[in-house]
């Protein structure tokens, strides 16, 4: 279908992070389209290519190694930057059947997120914007408004002003303001670096112990298990053997690590509602909600729907947070705002009384 291209060519290609494939989640909608229409995983992405990737002819030579050499649809799917707990879904659909539907929710997520992330820059330009502004504002009352203003409160014999020192202090709220955010981030990142560095095991004690990061670690981390768990158990796999191949794969260390926990409480006798109630690693209500299945028979549908439920519940939070996110940024620009009037005026009453 492609003609042959030198192989130092195509690993150009993929290793420019900017020539990715474009609209990856109406990619990923386009082929869960036509699987359903009764194409082939090959025959839909050799048809969609052109129309998602810049160099198409180049991303077909690849690809068509990879289906030459026998790799799965998680592997080819691993080009086009998709997070690694959703090639999970795309390797247990491939293997157990569903992979139409799979990325076709693998394609809802991820559009989700990627207007999450657009919003999210929306609201920022107009706060950033502002903040430039007054940043240089600030610099400019600090360089040439309050020089001035000492010079006629030396030439008056007032040096000793108090409102003048206070002046300095609140013109320089923003550099404050500034270092803080940023000795933040680098404290927030060295913290992810040193937790990374640590086995699983040992992860999951500091981040169960975090009060935040616990609450949504546990959220995601069951909305993950329940999707992936109800799809084996859906697909007519058992408990036991469901739990060995989570276990087994590669993709996620920490949920290999979560269902080999499981799976030993599973084989020495306990159901999973009661192994998930003793790990507590899981958010609450969930072993409730898998007693149900277990008693009903529909264990694996009830999972899929607790997922979704959890998907809804995290949107929400999502939302909630964006919203919160402007409000907050005009709080600290009001903030500077009170903080450059209290420093231009303080000392010119100061100096009128004085003069």
């Amino acid at each position: 279908m492609f003609q042959r291209i030198d192989k130092r060519t195509v690993a150009a290609l993929i290793s420019d992070k900017n020539k990715r494939m474009r609209d990856v989640p109406s990619f990923l909608k386009r082929t869960s389209d036509l699987l359903k229409e009764g194409y082939t995983f090959p025959e839909a992405l050799f048809m969609l290519l052109p129309y998602h990737a810049e160099k198409a002819e180049l991303w077909g030579v690849r690809i068509q190694q990879q289906f030459n050499s026998g790799s799965s649809v998680a592997d080819i799917l691993q080009q086009f930057s998709i997070p690694r707990h959703f090639l999970l879904l795309t390797k247990i659909a491939e293997e157990k059947g569903g992979l139409a539907d799979t990325l076709q929710y693998i394609s809802e997520q991820m559009r989700f997120q990627e207007d999450m992330r657009k919003k999210f820059i929306k609201l920022l330009i107009y706060p950033v914007f502002l903040i430039a502004i007054l940043a240089t504002v600030f610099v400019l009352f600090r360089n040439y408004f309050l020089p001035n203003m000492q010079q006629i409160a030396v030439s008056a014999d007032s040096q000793r002003i108090a409102s003048l020192k206070l002046a300095m202090v609140l013109l320089h709220f923003p550099d404050f303001l500034i270092g803080f955010l940023i000795l933040s981030i680098l404290l927030l990142f060295s913290i992810i670096h040193f937790i990374r560095k640590k086995d699983i095991a040992d992860q999951l004690k500091i981040i169960l112990k975090t009060p935040v990061a616990n609450s949504f670690y546990k959220l995601n981390i069951t909305r993950q298990f329940s999707r992936l768990l109800g799809s084996l158990l859906v697909s007519g796999v058992s408990l036991q053997h469901a739990l060995t191949i989570l276990e087994e794969q590669k993709l996620s260390p920490h949920l290999s690590y979560i269902a080999s926990l499981l799976r030993e409480r599973v084989i020495f006798g306990d159901s999973l509602s009661d192994a998930v109630n003793i790990l507590q690693l899981f958010t609450p209500k969930f072993d409730e909600f898998i007693r149900h299945g277990e008693k009903s028979g529909y264990l694996g549908r009830e999972m899929l729907i607790f997922s979704d439920l959890l998907n809804e519940r995290i949107h929400s939070m999502l939302k909630i947070c964006l919203s919160a996110i402007q409000p907050f940024f005009f709080i600290l620009i009001a903030i500077c705002i009170v903080a450059a009037y209290l420093s231009m005026l303080l000392p010119v009453y100061d100096l009128i009384e004085i003069l």
